[in-house]
């Protein structure tokens, strides 16, 4: 079993205001390949092109988008490319999981989401979900991405902030979470 730990620092950052005035703004979703034996591109999956600083945009949000609890809004697709060669070897049935977790803990029924930095807006947390939809609980292994032996694959995922109450407030939406990807 091939097991690649790799550390991608997602965070959203943000100067939004989540008040009833009109403001601007912008979020940060970014990361960071530490180490690993296959490389991990993080990308856009419209343009194909490398995230430019591993920013991924969130876009601006406003508190009255969560109007109940599990509300959910701002979601954004990124994509995760391995490429083959290089020291990284993919055989023809490999198939890659992840597993994410969240520098600040779970958050939500469960744990399930990851939860954003003390200080920041309350009642709120981002969710992770595969390219079909269904949630990435935080600690949880991912669905299985068949992988290709010789040319790049894209292991397509969304983010989106999720309330976990009712009455999200002001503040930044900052968190980070890591991943491992692990080809058996």
């Amino acid at each position: 079993m091939k097991k690649a730990l790799l550390a991608l620092a997602l965070g959203i950052t943000s100067s939004t205001t989540f008040a009833a005035t009109v403001g601007t703004g912008s979020i940060h979703f970014y990361g960071r390949i530490d180490s690993g034996t296959c490389p991990i591109e993080i990308i856009d999956p419209v343009t194909g092109n490398p995230e430019s600083g591993n920013r991924i945009l969130m876009g601006n949000v406003d508190a009255s988008q969560f109007t109940a609890s599990g509300s959910e809004a701002a979601a954004r697709s990124f994509g995760m490319r391995i490429t083959p060669g290089g020291g990284c070897t993919v055989g023809p049935t490999d198939v890659a999981n992840l597993t994410f977790t969240g520098a600040f803990g779970g958050a939500g029924t469960g744990g399930a989401l990851y939860a954003l930095e003390a200080g920041g807006a309350q009642n709120l947390a981002l969710v992770l979900k595969d390219d079909t939809g269904t949630p990435i609980a935080h600690g949880s292994t991912s669905k299985a991405y068949p992988l290709n032996p010789t040319r790049p694959t894209t292991m397509l995922f969304s983010a989106a902030y999720k309330s976990t109450a009712a009455g999200v407030t002001a503040g930044p939406a900052n968190t980070s979470v890591q991943f491992v990807v692990d080809i058996p």
